[in-house]
């Protein structure tokens, strides 16, 4: 079975939203014409004649990344919530500085 995220692979390549424009990948048809992938957003086509393919397979990098380090039912962690193990930066007080980081003194 082909790898799905190899540009010579069979399976298309989806369009995605990249902020607010749309992009819709490098198309074959069955004669195997190939339309070149652009962006598109209210009605404006950018035709990515010199980097469709780069740009697809960036994105193709970033689903199977996006699969392979997804935790499934991970619940969004509150602001300043630290996950138990984590580790903990150093302490932040400054009077006591450590021995060889003393400011030198004038």
């Amino acid at each position: 079975m082909p790898d799905p995220v190899t540009p010579h692979s069979s399976e298309r390549d989806p369009i995605c939203s990249l902020g607010a424009w749309l992009f819709v990948p490098d198309r074959q048809n069955v004669a195997g014409d190939v339309e070149t992938g652009y962006l598109v957003r209210n009605g404006r086509r950018v035709v990515l004649w010199h980097c469709s393919r780069i740009l697809a397979d960036f994105l193709r990098t970033l689903r199977r990344l996006e699969c392979r380090f997804a935790v499934p039912g991970a619940a969004a962690q509150p602001s300043g919530a630290v996950p138990a193990g984590a580790p903990q930066p150093p302490p932040t007080d400054h009077s006591a500085a450590a021995q060889g980081n003393e400011l030198p003194r004038a």
